[in-house]
């Protein structure tokens, strides 16, 4: 009679409770972070225990890293070249804005792990809108006052940043929700502030 690896699912398909658990991790890393988020909230969240969490990811840095992963994986519309060089940049981070919106928790995810990712991470993740970006400003020529993925990096802080508080359709002073005119407004506000600030960063401007 073989052995039953500790946590191993006995039945259920598997590939759909790794999607579970990556579902609950997402919810939970993108409200607590790194840090707040435990595993066993996690696996509470997704409806398994503890060891099928670990069997199907191993430890909660690597369910980290799959979430992150998983988060921004999902195909981004670049825009087409041909445009002057402030154009195209403003062009790439109307996507990126887009592409946030579309995708609520990547900007939170990508903010706290600024602020208190692991402590010693063994390999950074590697953010392809970091990658879009450099490649941008290496393209039209731009030249930031830094290196041009240092430029793209706070380029992304600032546009996460602008997501985040977009998301939040309340207003703060009467603690009543806004109305829908009044978010897309604000959010239309804060993206054209996003691409000032990219094309300030990147000395385009």
């Amino acid at each position: 009679m073989s052995k039953r690896s500790v946590g191993r699912p006995r039945d259920g398909d598997p590939a759909e409770t790794r999607r579970g658990i990556l579902r609950a991790a997402e919810e939970s890393f993108a409200t607590a972070g790194f840090v707040g988020a435990t595993t066993r909230q996690v696996a509470a969240r997704a409806g398994v225990n503890v060891a099928t969490l670990h069997y199907h990811f191993g430890s909660k840095e690597k369910l980290y890293r799959a979430v992150l992963d998983a988060a921004s994986g999902a195909e981004l519309t670049v825009p087409g070249g041909g445009k002057a060089p402030a154009e195209r940049l403003a062009a790439v981070v109307e996507a990126l804005w887009d592409f946030g919106a579309a995708h609520p928790s990547l900007p939170r995810l990508s903010l706290l792990h600024r602020l208190a990712g692991p402590a010693s991470p063994t390999e950074e993740p590697q953010d392809p809108r970091v990658a879009l970006l450099t490649r941008t400003l290496a393209e039209t020529g731009a030249k930031p006052p830094y290196p041009p993925g240092d430029a793209a990096r706070v380029i992304l802080a600032f546009l996460d940043s602008a997501l985040v508080a977009s998301q939040d359709g309340s207003d703060s002073e009467a603690g009543q929700p806004a109305s829908a005119s009044a978010v897309s407004a604000a959010s239309a506000a804060s993206r054209s502030g996003v691409i000032a600030a990219a094309l300030r960063v990147s000395g385009l401007a």
